[in-house]
């Protein structure tokens, strides 16, 4: 699915119930990790938790449920 958030929008912590991956189609998102800008692909662990927020207009790419 594509995703869009929104310049300045913050998410609270959660945990991923499975394996997700994304890619970062325009800007970047952030989180406590790292930046993650335009054309970086980022798979996301089971169970891992993150904060997540963005500080301009950003389009992901999201694959969930696809791997176990």
């Amino acid at each position: 699915m594509l995703v869009r958030w929104h310049e300045d929008e913050k998410f609270q912590r959660h945990a991923h119930l499975s394996i997700e991956e994304s890619y970062v189609v325009s800007a970047e998102f952030i989180d406590e990790y790292g930046r993650y800008p335009a054309g970086t692909w980022i798979r996301i662990s089971h169970l891992s938790e993150h904060n997540l927020y963005v500080e301009q207009d950003t389009l992901i790419w999201v694959k969930v449920g696809h791997l176990s």
